[in-house]
């Protein structure tokens, strides 16, 4: 974890670049999320902001990081940003209406303490949405083989399955309340737009689940 912390740190604007170099790709991604965003309580919180790109598009007031260089990035876009870990936040129990984790398990080395901490901190009825990019589809394929040539960021990553995901995500007790599928165009091939699917589709790149806490 140390070291992911410290790369982030210090390659906290070439991170954040690829939003912009990746533009289409990265509103393909927020357009996943939108469609759920009406039945989500509140307060939202994102776990892993990173530099506040989603946060910023999605209206989500608040965000946890650990590298503090992207918190910075972060409090520009007008985010309320708070440093702490995943696994250990800084919040009281049962205080947060819906916490965010997009594409932030797979830089995480242990994920069910961190779904643990999700767990706590949300109200009874409280929601997550996990957004990550599927290890079968053609972009978890694109990204593990980056993963295995070295890439800065990937080289630290893991990509988990659907299965292994509802299993860690139910584990950690919440309920699976639906799942959605978008990014259908092929790594170095997305050229239009795209429209989110119900359901689990394997051919998706970027998949939302949602999960609801159970008492």
């Amino acid at each position: 974890m140390e070291e992911t912390i410290i790369l982030f740190n210090r390659l906290a604007e070439e991170y954040d670049g690829w939003y912009e170099r990746e533009k289409l790709t990265f509103e393909i991604e927020v357009k996943a999320l939108q469609p759920i965003l009406p039945f989500l309580p509140k307060p939202w919180l994102e776990l892993g902001v990173g530099s506040g790109r989603f946060a910023q598009d999605l209206g989500i007031r608040w965000g946890i990081d650990p590298a503090k260089k992207l918190l910075q990035i972060a409090k520009g876009r007008g985010i309320k940003v708070v440093a702490g870990r995943g696994e250990s936040m800084p919040i009281f129990s049962k205080r947060i209406g819906t916490v965010f984790v997009i594409i932030t398990l797979c830089f995480v080395k242990y994920p069910r303490p961190l779904l643990q901490e999700c767990h706590r901190v949300l109200v009874r009825e409280g929601k997550i949405v996990i957004g990550f990019i599927p290890r079968g589809s053609p972009w978890g394929k694109f990204y593990m083989e980056k993963k295995k040539r070295g890439h800065p960021f990937y080289r630290l990553a893991g990509f988990y399955s659907v299965g292994e995901m509802e299993h860690m995500i139910m584990e950690a007790g919440f309920s699976i309340q639906g799942i959605s599928s978008i990014l259908f165009q092929k790594p170095g091939e997305v050229k239009s737009h795209e429209n989110p699917m119900k359901g689990y589709r394997p051919q998706a790149g970027f998949l939302v689940l949602v999960g609801e806490r159970m008492s």
